[in-house]
Parts: structure tokens; C-alpha cells; sequence
């Protein structure tokens, strides 16, 4: 169980968007940027920031303090194959009475880049690099998004970092923007091969539990991310393997 604690500098930084978006971040899965141990007990956030740019990260209590680090002009994102930790979940989900494959991306450390408006809204850095790729914004799940090019996933069944299946994601210049491990529902490949392709969602996804196979809570917490602003997505060709090897 993980106890979330702020600073009053963390927390006046970010303002009510930003602890809002916050309390919607899982931490199930997520690890420690100083130790690079699984996260529990009490957890510290800590925001890196220049300005336009913040990043939000997290430590042990043990490892260091609740803090507002101030960095120099060349702070700048990354791009999302640069490594963001993620989790992964694949779930078949009806759109508008088609049962499509689908994966669900989120990063475990937010990254954003505040706007110049006057309210100061935070963009996911990853979604809005997205956007750039030809992702769109998903408002509702009645359909499927557009394809786009050249994103392929590729399926590494039992050949995962413990020897389940794994996922390796790739973007048009090979990037990896996923390589880990995917827990797939039943029913999941069979609608993979039909479809060749998949829908990758991403975004802050409150509560999803990879392991869990729950699709109604999965589309539930897609919807209410949609909902919120904070889903984008687009159909990625898949690698399936053949009826033999299923």
C-alpha cells in the first residue's frame, strides 16, 4: 500500500489541476528514480521543473524528501521511446458493437509541460508528443481511432522480462515506445489476427490493474479519462503469431 505524501512547495507548484491529476496517478507498479525499488509504504513526490517544463517523479521516504527541484534552461522532455517506465494493460473492449483489441499505456512518472495561459494547465508531455504522430484525442470509445503509419506491435509470447508474454512497441523510426511484459486476456489474440491491428490508448488511466482482466472497469476508467481530457489513441498494426504457435 503506498501513502502519497506532498510538500507545500509541491503542492503550491502544481495547483488544484495538478493535485487533481495527481491523485488519479496509480502507483501499483511504479518505482523508486533513486533506488529503482518497487514503490510502497510512504512515497514522496518530487517535481523537477524550469519553468515551461515539469516533471513529476517519485522516492522511498527513505531516499529523499517531498521537493521542488529548480533546473537549468536545457531541461527539456523526452521523447517517449527515450524510456518513460510504463505499464501496460490489453483488455477487448466493445466499440460500438465490435470486440477490438485493445492496449492501454500510462507512464508511471508524469511529465508535463505547462501552457502559457493563464491558468497554467498541465499537458501530458507523452500525450501531446503523441498528438504529433498522428494520434487524436478520444472523447468517447464508440469506435475505433485511425490507424497510423508505420507504429508496429510486436508480440513476444512467453518471452517476457520473467518468461510471460511480452510487448515491444515500436514508432516509425524504431523507437521503443513499450518493451515489457502484457498480460492478455482470453479472446485477445483471436481479435488481434481478425483485425491485424490494435487500439493503443494513452493516458493518466486511473486504477488499472494489468493482471486483473477486468474490462468493464478497464472501459470505465477509459471513458472517464476521455471524459476528462486526459485519453489519446490510435490503431497499431500487430504481430500475431501463427494458429500453431497461439
Amino acid at each position: 500500500m503506498v501513502d502519497l505524501q506532498m510538500s507545500p512547495e509541491v503542492r503550491a507548484l502544481l495547483g488544484p489541476e495538478g493535485l487533481a491529476r495527481a491523485a488519479e496517478v496509480s502507483l501499483a507498479d511504479g518505482r523508486c528514480v533513486a533506488c529503482s525499488r518497487p514503490l510502497d509504504g510512504t512515497v514522496h513526490m518530487v517535481v523537477r521543473t524550469n519553468g515551461s517544463f515539469t516533471h513529476v517523479v517519485y522516492v522511498h521516504a527513505g531516499c529523499g524528501p517531498s521537493e521542488v527541484i529548480q533546473m537549468g534552461p536545457d531541461f527539456a522532455p523526452a521523447a517517449p521511446a527515450d524510456g518513460y517506465d510504463m505499464t501496460m494493460t490489453a483488455a477487448v473492449l466493445d466499440h460500438g458493437g465490435a470486440d477490438l483489441p485493445v492496449l492501454v499505456a500510462e507512464t508511471v512518472g508524469k511529465a508535463y509541460v505547462v501552457t502559457d495561459n493563464p491558468t497554467g494547465e498541465l499537458t501530458n508531455v507523452v500525450a501531446s508528443h503523441l498528438l504529433g504522430c498522428g494520434f487524436q484525442m478520444v472523447t468517447r470509445l464508440r469506435q475505433a481511432p485511425p490507424q497510423v503509419d508505420e507504429w508496429v506491435g510486436v508480440l513476444l509470447l512467453g518471452h517476457g522480462p520473467a518468461g510471460e508474454d511480452g510487448l515491444l512497441v515500436l514508432d516509425p523510426d524504431g523507437g521503443q515506445f513499450y518493451a515489457g511484459a502484457v498480460d492478455l486476456p482470453d479472446g485477445w489474440l483471436t481479435q488481434a489476427a481478425r483485425y491485424g491491428w490494435a487500439v493503443l490508448y494513452v493516458g493518466n488511466v486511473c486504477g488499472l490493474d494489468p493482471r486483473a482482466h477486468e474490462a468493464k472497469a478497464t472501459a470505465r476508467a477509459l471513458r472517464t479519462a476521455a471524459q476528462t481530457g486526459q485519453l489519446v489513441g490510435a490503431r497499431i498494426a500487430i504481430g500475431t503469431p501463427g494458429p500453431a504457435q497461439a
